[in-house]
C-alpha cells in the first residue's frame, strides 16, 4: 500500500506543479498587447516545418550547405534541372523552407568568377509562413568546364529585425581533368568546401551533390 501511496502522492505534486506553472505562464491576464517573440518557435512552428521538411517534393532535391556565422531559421534545397554544358545556360531550382514566420523573405543569388547569373538573380515572398515551402529558379552559364558554387543569400525580414543566412551550391559544368577534380574548392569567406562529382540521373543533378 505504500508503494500505491507514493505513486499517487507524486502523481498529484506532478499535476500541482503543472498547474502552477500554467499559472504563471498566464499570470499577467489580458491587460496588454500580447508580443511573440519571433526568435523562438511555437509547437505549431515546429510541427509545420517538420512537415514542410518531409514534402515528397523535396526528396529529390539535396540540401544546400550554409556557410558564414549567421543563420536565420530557414533552409535550403536545390535541385539542377539540366545536365550543365559549358557554354549553354542551365536552371537551378531553389527551395526555400522556413522555419519561423517572417514578413519577406528576399533571395539574392551570384556566382563565382567563371559562373554567370542568367536570370532569376533575385526573388522576395511576402507574408511567409513557418513550414512554408517557396521555390524560385536561377539560370546561370558557365563558358568553361570546371567546378562551380552558387552563392545564395536569404534574408528574413520583420519590422524588428533582418537575418540573413548564405548558402553554397555546387555544380559541375563538362567534364573536369583529373588534376582540376583533386584542386580545393572554397566559398566566399575562403571555407573549403567538398564536391561531389555531377550525377546525370534522368537529367538531374540535384540528389548527387551537397
Amino acid at each position: 500500500m505504500m508503494q500505491n501511496f507514493t505513486a499517487e502522492a507524486s502523481r498529484k505534486l506532478a499535476l500541482l506543479a503543472l498547474a502552477a506553472l500554467l499559472a504563471a505562464c498566464g499570470g499577467g491576464g489580458d491587460d496588454g498587447p500580447k508580443v511573440r517573440n519571433r526568435t523562438s518557435a511555437t509547437a505549431d512552428d515546429a510541427t509545420q516545418a517538420a512537415a514542410a521538411a518531409e514534402s515528397p517534393e523535396d526528396k529529390r532535391m539535396a540540401n544546400a550547405v550554409a556557410t558564414g556565422k549567421t543563420s536565420a531559421p530557414v533552409d535550403l534545397k536545390y535541385d539542377v534541372l539540366t545536365k550543365p554544358e559549358v557554354g549553354q545556360p542551365f536552371e537551378i531550382e531553389l527551395a526555400f523552407l522556413p522555419r519561423l514566420a517572417t514578413d519577406t523573405l528576399e533571395v539574392e543569388v551570384t556566382g563565382i568568377p567563371g559562373l554567370v547569373v542568367v536570370s532569376g538573380g533575385t526573388a522576395r515572398f511576402d507574408g511567409v509562413a513557418a513550414g512554408g515551402r517557396h521555390v524560385a529558379k536561377v539560370t546561370v552559364q558557365a563558358d568553361t568546364a570546371g567546378i562551380y558554387y552558387a552563392n545564395v543569400v536569404v534574408r528574413m525580414i520583420t519590422q524588428v529585425q533582418t537575418e540573413a543566412r548564405t548558402f553554397s551550391v555546387p555544380v559541375v559544368v563538362g567534364t573536369i581533368a583529373p588534376a582540376q577534380q583533386a584542386a580545393p574548392v572554397t566559398d566566399a569567406a575562403g571555407e573549403a568546401i567538398e564536391p561531389l562529382p555531377a550525377v546525370e540521373n534522368g537529367g538531374k543533378e540535384g540528389g548527387g551533390q551537397q
